[in-house]
């Protein structure tokens, strides 16, 4: 029996038959796959059509080879490594914001669990059926320290790698794996100096198996054609820790990745992916300037330089408008800022023309629903019964502290004006629902209580060099509001 056909075999056993599992340390998986589209934040849990024309990135010199096909459909395997952020949902959204058709991405990801016991996941909703649907694209992510001799099974990763690839090819032929390869455990994690000696031994035995899957035990075992690579997202840990902190990757376990280190997972992935440059993606979950710094790290680690086709000359006519969402409900009719670190773009106008702007995310609290369901602005309903905020329940003094950034990028030279609203029921018992908006230097207040059509503005705004506008929003200092809220802006190229 061929190994792609006993991969199948295996597969159709696994699914007519229940296979028990005595560790009791797994984890079970906590709620429903989250699949097609952008999804929901998850909270953290401790622990695009044809390729692209090589001529669309004209000036940037590229000795290498063609970029991948780009991919319909992309699937991940993995763990907590994975959920956060969601990891898949942050590639989604970095592939659409630079101008991609917008890939289906469904993941299986369950806490605490290697490749070996996905393999043996008999669920409905288990790897090995999820992966036999057939996919352009999967993802496969390790538990993070069986890829190492210390502490590690490295054979078993390599041989549970294997069957899934084999699995994957025997069902989409033209399907390529990429191993997603981890990071080490911060500098002051209990691993050093007695499991490890340093976070370089342990990224080293990292790289080493990582890589050794893919160029070598692979191609080697594999019973269908290979075609695996490595997203080396550790290997882009190690050299942006090597300059220092901050910005701070792992989150305050020493363990697992905080909002930079997600948004440098998904940089990397996404690069090996789509084969372009990180270069100029929206940041989500992170400020611009971090976003800026962790994307030159991810180019300087995958080495592409290509750019993806929404980073070209930047387009938006004058006089023309784009309005977006802001809140978890989409109205269908917009697009949609549907979490609170995510994006949306590139943005089409009320006029039907395409632009170049992409609008993301960072820094908010939370969403809520509980806006006025009806407005005095002809929009739809959708539009004003939620939004995204930002503010504490400690009170006034403690929500002064918070703050939200929305960046608005891909803009043309020139001058835009910001219309923005917000609103939600009720006066937060007289303490009021004051939101503070600011671009630069100027500022305006908006009272977002029972708000059924008042809007602000902010015009003559000129975008930096980079193309970019900032919009910052928090609580106002008037007044005694512990929450700020955004619901909806339009953006119009004045000039």
């Amino acid at each position: 029996m061929s190994g792609p056909t006993r991969a199948l075999a295996t597969l159709a056993c696994l699914l007519l038959v229940a296979c028990g599992d005595d560790d009791g340390s797994f984890t079970p998986d906590a709620g429903p796959l989250l699949d097609a589209g952008p999804g929901t934040d998850a909270a953290f849990a401790p622990d695009a059509s044809a390729a692209i024309d090589a001529g669309s990135d004209a000036g940037t010199p590229d000795m290498g080879p063609p970029p991948p096909p780009v991919p319909e459909d992309i699937f991940f395997i993995g763990n907590s490594f994975t959920l956060g952020g969601p990891i898949p949902n942050l590639v989604h959204d970095l592939a659409v914001s630079a101008g991609f058709p917008e890939p289906n991405v469904g993941y299986r990801a369950v806490g605490g669990q290697s490749l070996e016991w996905h393999r043996a996941d008999t669920s409905a909703e288990g790897a090995p059926g999820r992966v036999a649907e057939g996919w352009d694209v999967l993802v496969l992510q390790e538990y993070s320290t069986r890829p190492t001799d210390a502490i590690g099974d490295p054979m078993q990763f390599k041989e549970d790698a294997t069957w899934f690839h084999d699995l994957a090819r025997e069902v989409r032929p033209d399907c390529r794996v990429i191993l997603y390869e981890s990071w080490a455990r911060r500098s002051s994690h209990s691993f050093y100096p007695g499991t490890f000696d340093d976070p370089g031994d342990m990224q080293a035995q990292l790289r080493f198996h990582y890589f050794d899957a893919a160029e070598s035990f692979i191609p080697a075992m594999a019973m269908t054609t290979p075609n695996v690579t490595v997203a080396p997202a550790g290997d882009a840990w190690e050299r942006q820790l090597a300059g220092g902190e901050p910005p701070r990757l792992h989150a305050s376990d020493d363990y697992h990745a905080g909002a930079a280190g997600q948004y440098l997972n998904a940089l990397v992935i996404y690069s090996t992916i789509y084969g372009t440059s990180a270069r100029g993606l929206v940041p989500i979950g992170v400020d611009a300037a971090v976003a800026r710094t962790l994307q030159e790290t991810a180019d300087a680690t995958t080495g592409e330089t290509r750019l993806p086709p929404g980073l070209g000359d930047p387009t938006f006519e004058v006089g023309h408008t784009v309005r977006v969402d802001v809140g978890p409900t989409d109205s269908g009719e917009w697009p949609a800022l549907l979490t609170a670190n995510g994006a949306a773009g590139p943005l089409t106008s009320d006029e039907g023309t395409s632009t170049t702007a992409v609008a993301s995310a960072s820094g908010f609290d939370g969403t809520q629903t509980g806006g006025v369901n009806a407005n005095d602005l002809g929009w739809p309903a959708a539009v004003s019964s939620d939004s995204l905020w930002v503010g504490s329940f400690d009170g006034h003094v403690a929500a002064l502290d918070r703050r939200a950034t929305v960046v608005l990028r891909g803009l043309p030279a020139g001058t835009y004006s910001l219309t923005l609203y917000a609103s939600r029921v009720g006066d937060d018992s007289g303490n009021g629902r004051s939101t503070r908006y600011t671009v630069g230097a100027r500022t305006v207040d908006l009272e977002a209580s029972d708000n059924t059509g008042t809007t602000v503005e902010l015009s003559g705004l000129v975008p930096d060099e980079l193309g970019e506008l900032v919009l910052e929003v928090t609580v106002s200092p008037d007044g005694l509001a512990r929450f700020g809220y955004l619901g909806a802006f339009e953006l119009t190229r004045e000039s």
